[in-house]
C-alpha cells in the first residue's frame, strides 16, 4: 500500500495537468459547434465534402460527413484526435513507472522495502491503472456535461447517452493496452527522459500506420498493428469494435503486462 501510495502522490499532478488539458480544448472545439447549425456550414458539409476524395475522407474519418451537423458526430470527429493525447499519457504513465526509480536515484528505497520485483511490478501497475481510470472517468464526465451543454434541440439524450458511452468504454480497452505497452518498455529503458521520445513515438508511429491502412487498400491490415484505429469514435458510435481487435487488445494487456514482469526481473540495476 505504501508503494500505491508514493505512485499517486508521484502521479497526481500530472494527472490533473493532462485532465485540464484536454478538457479545455475539448470545451474550446465544442463551442464552436452551434455555427454548424448555420445554413452557410450546412451547406459546406452537405455539398462541399462530397466532392472531396474518398481517401482524404477516410484519413480523416470524414466518410459520413453529414454527422458532423449532430452533437455526437461532431464530438466523434474532434475526439479522436484528443484520444492521441489520451493514448500518450497512458504509454507514458507505463513507460515511466520502472525506470524512474533509476534515475531518480530512490530505487534504494525500493530495495529496502518487503517486496520482490514481482510485487514492485504489481502495485506500480494497480497504481497507474486507477491514474489511468481516474482520468478516463474525469474525460468521459466533462463530455457528457458539454455535449449536453451544445447539443442540438430535440436531440434524443439516451441515444446520445449510449453513444458515447460506447465510445469511452472501447476506447477505455485500447487505453489499458498502451498502458500495458508502456511497462513492457519500461524495464528495457536506460532513463526516464526517454520515455516521451517512445511514447510520442509509439503513438504517432502507430497511428500514421492506422491511417495508411485507411487510404491503401493493399496494406489494410496494418489497422490491426495500430491499437488507435481499433476504436475510431465516429465508428464506435454505432458499433463496437471488431471481434478480432477486441481480441488483441486482451491478449495484449497480458501479454505486455506479463512481459513487464519477466524484463523487470531480468534487469540489472544501476543502484
Amino acid at each position: 500500500m505504501t508503494l500505491i501510495k508514493i505512485e499517486w502522490r508521484n502521479g497526481i499532478k500530472s494527472l490533473i495537468l493532462w485532465s485540464a488539458a484536454v478538457m479545455v480544448i475539448l470545451g474550446l472545439f465544442m463551442a464552436v459547434f452551434p455555427t454548424m447549425q448555420s445554413s452557410g456550414m450546412k451547406d459546406i458539409v452537405n455539398t462541399k465534402l462530397d466532392a472531396m476524395p474518398s481517401e482524404l475522407l477516410k484519413m480523416f474519418n470524414l466518410q459520413g460527413g453529414t454527422s458532423l451537423l449532430e452533437v455526437t458526430g461532431y464530438f466523434a470527429y474532434v475526439f479522436q484526435y484528443l484520444f492521441l493525447a489520451a493514448g500518450i499519457y497512458a504509454v507514458l504513465l507505463g513507460a515511466t513507472a520502472l525506470v524512474k526509480e533509476e534515475t531518480d536515484g530512490t530505487i534504494d528505497f525500493l530495495y529496502a522495502q518487503p517486496l520482490s520485483r514481482r510485487d514492485i511490478v504489481f502495485y506500480k501497475q494497480l497504481a497507474n491503472t486507477l491514474l489511468l481510470a481516474l482520468f478516463w472517468l474525469l474525460t468521459w464526465l466533462f463530455s457528457f456535461g458539454i455535449i449536453y451543454v451544445f447539443k442540438e434541440k430535440g436531440s434524443n439524450w439516451s441515444t446520445i447517452f449510449s453513444q458515447i458511452n460506447r465510445v469511452f468504454l472501447n476506447e477505455g480497452l485500447v487505453l489499458l493496452l498502451l498502458l500495458a505497452i508502456g511497462f513492457c518498455f519500461s524495464p528495457i529503458l536506460k532513463s526516464s527522459k526517454q520515455t516521451t521520445g517512445v511514447a510520442l513515438g509509439f503513438v504517432f508511429g502507430t497511428y500514421i500506420l492506422g491511417v495508411l491502412s485507411e487510404i491503401n487498400s493493399k496494406v489494410e491490415w496494418l489497422k490491426d498493428v495500430s491499437p488507435l484505429h481499433y476504436a475510431v469514435p465516429s465508428t464506435t458510435l454505432n458499433e463496437n469494435m471488431k471481434g478480432i481487435h477486441l481480441l488483441i487488445c486482451v491478449i495484449g494487456i497480458i501479454a505486455f503486462s506479463g512481459l513487464s514482469y519477466f524484463f523487470y526481473e531480468k534487469k540489472d540495476f544501476k543502484g
